[in-house]
């Protein structure tokens, strides 16, 4: 029987369901003996009797067990419900980097902390004889309080699937693999090392490094192909930076980096902040008939970004659902700015930028009156019930709503207007009400 929220499984309750692989799902569970809020990864009912996968996934799980560190997704325990293989892992309340990277390059001195974080974790995890084998955006999270957390170590992809070159030959992400996962040769701490080199020049110019159309394109070009330099590419790369990414992209293990800690060395001189960065990002909503993205919008999500961060995107395109033109769309974005002069600047138009044709048409921006304070446990009531429709972003996008709206009904309305299906959006809405 398929795992369904609300369903019971030993002591531990479904609330949420969290992400999904080739072989496993996660869900967002309750623990009923402690009440403590986890996750709950599963092998999917269709694989458990695949001996080779379920073999694959008792052998993660002792690896997990053997890697505590701050930077690593803890493993709280493992067990089995109804045959399936279970472990319960920490919650962690953020985004993943492949959700941040839909909006883009991530800002360098972003980008060069959660690297340091990623190597440390690596260099942890390479110490105690443990080889990832499937660095990628999906598989890095950021808690909200800016804390990288590195996750997944072995699963395999489900036998099809467009990442993997074939059981028992590759393991891995092919658009991430390094030339030796590609050849099916043996891989140390180095084959990690060219996988993050792939995943940083991402971060840093929003542009995958090795490009192909097809799987075995790709499978050549990782193996020849050698990318222009990041700096090249986004001119506010610094160089240092740069050359440390196309070190890490070496072909040859033996001219790249030896060990995580060599790699987290060059990173010196680079900008990198002395804390992690909060992360308040949040994937933009599905395109609908009344939000369609114009290059006016996306000016508009470009300039308020500087002052909020990327959780821009998604309140530009909720704004865009309920105001019909521009001006209407800027004066709506501008109360999110909570500084004056960068609100100020905000609702001019931008240098160069074309007539607004309704720029006549204005919405007073909301006046600075004390917010209404909302009950804590209500907005973690409906942030659980958010989350099963946007992911777990659904708690900073609740946080965030709650700070400017006037009502409960507001709050209600706006955290409906994340969802874009109309029948979830209105169970979202009966669920949230007969909490409120």
């Amino acid at each position: 029987m398929p795992i369904q929220v609300g369903d019971i499984l030993g002591d531990y309750k479904v609330t949420g369901v969290l992400g999904r692989g080739g072989m496993g799902k996660v869900y967002r569970v309750r623990n009923l003996v402690s009440d403590r809020e986890e996750a709950m990864k599963v092998v999917l009912p269709d694989l458990s009797e695949d001996a080779a996968l379920a073999d694959r996934f008792l052998r993660e799980i002792k690896v997990h067990a053997s890697l505590q560190h701050p930077n690593i997704a803890g493993l709280h325990t493992a067990l089995r419900i109804e045959s399936r293989l279970v472990m319960i892992m920490e919650l962690i309340e953020g985004v993943s980097l492949e959700e941040m990277l839909r909006h883009g390059p991530i800002a360098i001195p972003s980008a060069v902390q959660y690297l340091h974080q990623i190597l440390t974790a690596l260099a942890f995890a390479h110490d105690h004889g443990v080889i990832h084998r499937d660095i990628k955006p999906a598989n890095i999270l950021i808690a909200s309080s800016g804390i990288v957390k590195l996750t997944d170590f072995g699963i395999a992809r489900a036998a099809g699937s467009s990442h993997m070159t074939g059981r028992g030959l590759a393991v891995g992400t092919l658009a991430y693999m390094s030339p030796e996962q590609i050849r099916a040769t043996e891989v140390d701490a180095r084959s990690d090392i060219y996988s993050l080199g792939i995943l940083t020049y991402e971060m840093v110019t929003g542009v995958h490094p090795i490009q192909a159309d097809t799987e075995h394109a790709m499978m050549n070009a990782q193996l020849s192909v050698t990318p222009p330099g990041p700096a090249s590419v986004n001119p506010h790369v610094p160089q240092a930076l740069s050359a440390a990414i196309m070190r890490a992209l070496a072909k040859d293990p033996n001219q790249r980096f030896q060990t995580a800690l060599e790699f987290r060395a060059a990173l010196r001189d680079t900008g990198q902040p002395d804390a992690p960065v909060p992360v308040t990002v949040a994937p933009p909503p599905a395109p609908s008939a009344t939000a369609v993205r114009t290059p006016e919008l996306a000016e508009l999500e470009a300039r308020l970004s500087r002052s909020i961060g990327p959780i821009a995107g998604r309140l530009v395109a909720t704004a865009a659902r309920r105001y019909s033109t521009i001006s209407e769309i800027r004066q709506a974005l501008a109360a999110e700015i909570d500084d004056p002069i960068e609100r100020a600047a905000f609702l001019k138009p931008a240098a160069g930028a074309k007539t607004d044709p309704a720029a006549t048409v204005t919405m007073p921006v909301r006046p600075p009156t004390a917010p209404v304070v909302f009950d804590p446990a209500l907005l973690d009531r409906m942030a659980q019930a958010l989350a099963i429709h946007i992911g777990p972003i659904a708690k900073v996008v609740v946080s965030r709503a709650a700070r400017s709206a006037r009502s409960g009904e507001e709050l209600q309305n706006t955290l409906a207007a994340e969802i874009s299906s109309e029948p979830d959006r209105q169970r979202f809405l009966a669920a949230i009400r007969s909490i409120a």
